[in-house]
């Protein structure tokens, strides 16, 4: 019975990791202006506009993986540079050309 607690234990926290990385978000850096802290990511769902608030700064064309289709701030993994970055999720699932307008918005 004591070695089934430590064997539980780990078997439970592979299922909670499994979960939570099955449930990431990828997607597509697709718009980029060095002179703005926003970029718009493409996803299979849609376009997400995101903040960018340190860490790594991505380039377009990077791939992310993270929670960011969801509001809020978000610790986010850059695949491409493999680095971590913090995001605010100013908005998600827009169309090509919501995400752009709303991106034109911020940075004008």
């Amino acid at each position: 019975m004591r070695q089934l607690f430590p064997l539980s234990f780990w078997i439970l926290m592979f299922f909670i990791l499994l979960f939570k990385s099955v449930f990431a978000a990828q997607g597509t850096v697709v718009v980029k202006n060095g002179g703005c802290d926003y970029f718009i990511v493409s996803t299979p769902k849609g376009y997400d506009l995101l903040e960018w608030y340190g860490g790594h700064d991505p380039d377009k064309d990077d791939v992310v993986v993270g929670d960011f289709e969801r509001y809020g701030f978000h610790d986010i993994h850059d695949i491409t540079a493999d680095e971590g970055l913090r995001v605010w999720v100013e908005d998600y699932d827009l169309t090509s050309g919501d995400a752009m307008e709303k991106y034109g918005e911020e940075c004008q």
